[in-house]
């Protein structure tokens, strides 16, 4: 073990672990009700939500699993900045209009939204197990991503993990999502710093410039560096599909609700695709690697074998601490949204639904603790692959609660029965098409598999919707802005 690296890490964890455990000093609470800390009372603006919000999107996991996805698949791995920039003008149509319903009726998860607009505790307890399913190998695959930073250096692994996480159980019961939100600074900050010399140094130093690198990857790699032509509908389907399923994922639904107000949602939806330059940085690093660490196994090894080889252990080590810091944000986040998923939506409606505030907090710090330390055991014990395939499930799931989410949004017409009908098809559906492969590969025949389920959905929908009556628990005037 270097003592070096271990010191730098350290550092790096304390200092953030600092930030979130001072964050009950940022924007201080003005109540003591549940939405103080889960939501950080409704009350980030703009500059914060952005953090926010690139914060949870942007993590560790992508910093590791872009460049892989690069290296092995070449232009393929596009579709990430691809999808995310589709994903901001839904977020610009869909997320002011749930924000000014949930601030009326004080909705803190997805799970409370639905309840209310479909008069269905049923439907509430669906969205929230989904919500779980789809965070709990999230919050894993951040973990792998440190796991497979750590292994290209001389501290074990073991002790970074466990020593981060533990600090963000820690601020994130203390502070809930304020800690994330303060914290989220330094951690964007390095990754954008890190992102910017690594894509200027690295091309120059092995290749004399970006172009050159460019050029030797077409001479190289031919079949890489452009889509074929049964990869076109691939990459199309899973850019369309990810956007979908994007702000139907809890954390980003729990940025979304800490806004202040509909238009720091709005101007976020603008300016929040300055993110994607730093994800298109980060991929030409995959192709960069397929020069400095060729015939790797594992393409997820790709990034953290390139900056270990180009760079030697201090810098490795103070680039894998940025990759930790990617981790525990996200982590703390998508802790918090599963928390209150379990705890509004699930315990309430099915144990005891007349609790106080007082309770329903402590219940929910509870379940912060026990969902990370769960997904630390997972990704310590299970396969890589397995975290993996329950993520790539997930996150097919995720975008069939479309119906349920989206649709009411616009239109008080569709009920809680036909919508029910076409969630729970598009799940079953989606669950069917990954049997038929295995559960390993995210495309069936060219098609993103979860799109197969938001067909049956559609289908569904045309024809039960007009054999039901509208609904009438929210009025559409709700869902506008209030001046």
């Amino acid at each position: 073990m270097n003592l070096v690296e271990l010191l730098i890490m350290l550092a790096f964890i304390a200092a953030a672990g600092a930030a979130g455990f001072y964050a009950s000093r940022f924007k201080p609470s003005l109540t003591d009700d549940i939405s103080e800390w889960s939501i950080g009372g409704r009350r980030f603006g703009a500059f914060v939500i952005w953090f926010l919000i690139g914060g949870d999107i942007y993590t560790a996991y992508t910093l590791i699993a872009v460049p892989g996805l690069a290296y092995g698949e070449g232009v393929l791995a596009l579709f990430a900045t691809s999808y995310v920039i589709m994903a901001y003008p839904i977020v610009f149509l869909t997320m002011p209009r749930l924000w000014n319903v949930a601030q009326k009726y004080n909705f803190i998860t997805a799970g409370d939204y639905v309840e209310r607009v479909f008069d269905s505790r049923a439907l509430a307890l669906l969205v929230a197990v989904v919500g779980i399913l789809a965070e709990l190998p999230y919050i894993g695959l951040q973990i792998f991503g440190m796991n497979f930073m750590l292994e290209v250096t001389k501290v074990p692994p073991g002790i970074a993990i466990v020593l981060s996480l533990l600090l963000v159980i820690g601020f994130t019961v203390f502070n809930g999502l304020r800690a994330p939100a303060l914290t989220a600074f330094i951690k964007d900050f390095l990754v954008w710093a890190m992102a910017v010399f690594l894509v200027i140094y690295i091309p120059d130093h092995y290749f004399g410039s970006i172009g050159n690198m460019f050029n030797w990857f077409s001479a190289h790699y031919p079949k890489k560096s452009v889509l074929s032509a049964g990869q076109v509908s691939v990459f199309g389907t899973m850019a369309l599909g990810s956007a979908g399923a994007l702000f139907l994922y809890p954390h980003a639904l729990t940025g979304v609700y800490s806004a202040r107000n509909s238009d720091a949602i709005r101007k976020n939806a603008i300016v929040l695709p300055i993110y994607n330059i730093m994800l298109v940085f980060i991929t030409l690093l995959g192709f960069a690697a397929l020069f400095i660490v060729p015939g790797l196994k594992n393409p997820n090894m790709a990034f953290p074998e390139m900056i270990s080889r180009t760079f030697g252990p201090v810098p490795t080590a103070i680039i894998g601490s940025i990759i930790i810091l990617g981790s525990m944000i996200p982590a703390s986040i998508m802790s918090i949204a599963s928390a209150n998923l379990f705890t509004r939506n699930i315990y309430k409606n099915l144990v005891n639904g007349d609790i106080s505030d007082s309770k329903e907090k402590l219940i929910s710090k509870v379940s912060v603790a026990v969902i990370i330390l769960l997904a630390m055991y997972a990704s310590l014990a299970m396969r890589p692959s397995f975290i993996i395939t329950l993520q790539l499930m997930a996150g097919s799931w995720v975008v069939q609660l479309s119906p349920l989410v989206f649709v009411p949004l616009f239109t008080n017409r569709v009920s809680k029965i036909p919508a029910g009908i076409a969630a729970i098809a598009g799940i079953l559906v989606t669950t069917y098409i990954l049997f038929l492969v295995r559960f390993k590969v995210a495309v069936y025949k060219g098609i993103w598999v979860g799109l197969y389920g938001v067909g049956a959905e559609i289908i569904l929908l045309l024809a039960l919707t007009f054999l039901f009556p509208p609904m009438s628990n929210i009025s559409l005037d709700d869902y506008l802005d209030r001046r």
